[in-house]
């Protein structure tokens, strides 16, 4: 019943939360740039799902499909519209998210197999951004669920954010606080459950002309100790010969918070992508072999009315998961990046 005891995710934090499908990275460009950053913009409307503040009126008008194959044969699908509210008003976007774990056995206490059922988690959201100058501000409303055979668990939650664009820089500083709400569940259980609550701030910058874009984003800021220190595996002695935990320093928790994300601009109408996540690399690779866990990649091309993206991320040495994602301007097809 992986869609509500926790399941292994790209940001694992210890299964402490339910529905964490909400922190995975709704579009392909947050995969390959290491899929928590909150500044990075785009003609995505989905980026609203991981900071409303980033609905402005650019997205106005276009629509958007996230194709993610996931882990263990899952499939997890988003789907996002925005539109602008008048001429002097903000934009409004909606959004749709859908985690399914495909068919599974049903089985009787001695094993005989007696059915099938189905696993899933799902979410709408509905975001509304409004800019002032050189601020966004936004908010986001999400209903979000899971469903395991008969089992079910469902709640409210809100993100809200804002980012500031320097007028003459390329340079964008944001924040946002994910997931604040709650949940209900139809089974008994000895704790209450909790949303994946997660405070960011980042900031996403191009110096002056340089072909590259970076971006860095400090995530769980509502969390301090990100490690999760397994005794069985993470030990040394005493004078006596007894096992005691391997300690871990100030220096190591700090960079569980950080992530980090370069665009290298190569064409007004390509980019390659680059990321890395300390947390995911730290949480996720073998004992003795890390080779690329942590690092993501991907590419993003701009043809006419359409954007296409590609991003991967490496979870395991020799495992990862790829993101497929097509935007589409409804109305007038998009303009080129200019050069700085």
């Amino acid at each position: 019943m992986c869609a509500l005891n926790g399941t292994v995710r790209a940001q694992s934090t210890g299964g402490r939360n339910k529905l964490d499908f909400l922190q995975l990275p709704a579009q392909a460009r947050n995969v390959a740039l290491g899929a928590t950053h909150l500044t990075v913009s785009g003609n995505d409307p989905a980026l609203f799902m991981q900071n409303p503040a980033l609905l402005d009126s650019s997205k106005s008008d276009h629509a958007s499909v996230n194709l993610m194959p996931y882990l263990a044969d899952t499939r997890f699908i988003n789907m996002a519209y925005a539109k602008r509210a008048g001429k002097t008003a903000g934009t409004w976007a909606v959004g749709i998210q859908y985690l399914n774990y495909g068919t599974m056995q049903e089985t009787d206490d001695i094993g005989n197999v007696i059915g099938e059922f189905r696993a899933a988690d799902y979410g709408i959201s509905a975001g509304y951004g409004h800019t002032i100058g050189a601020f966004t501000l936004g908010g986001t409303v999400k209903f979000a669920g899971a469903s395991v055979e008969a089992y079910q668990i469902w709640g409210m939650a809100l993100d809200w954010g804002g980012v500031f664009r320097h007028p003459r820089q390329d340079l964008t500083v944001g924040f946002v606080v994910k997931n604040m709400g709650f949940l209900k569940q139809n089974y008994v259980s000895a704790n209450d459950p909790v949303l994946p609550l997660d405070i960011r701030a980042g900031l996403t910058f191009k110096p002056e002309y340089m072909p590259v874009r970076v971006s860095l984003t400090v995530h769980h800021l509502n969390r301090f100790d990100m490690v999760y220190n397994d005794p069985n595996l993470f030990y040394t002695y005493d004078s006596n010969g007894n096992k005691i935990p391997k300690q871990v320093g100030v220096a190591e928790k700090l960079g569980r918070h950080l992530s980090l994300g370069a665009e290298a601009l190569v064409h007004p109408n390509f980019r390659l992508l680059l990321g890395y996540d300390h947390l995911r690399r730290q949480e996720l690779r073998l004992a003795n072999k890390g080779a690329l866990a942590g690092f993501s990649f991907g590419m993003e091309l701009r043809i006419k009315m359409f954007e296409v993206s590609y991003g991967r991320a490496q979870y395991v040495p020799g495992f990862g998961s790829s993101s497929l994602s097509i935007v589409m301007n409804l109305k007038n097809g998009f303009v080129a990046e200019k050069k700085k």
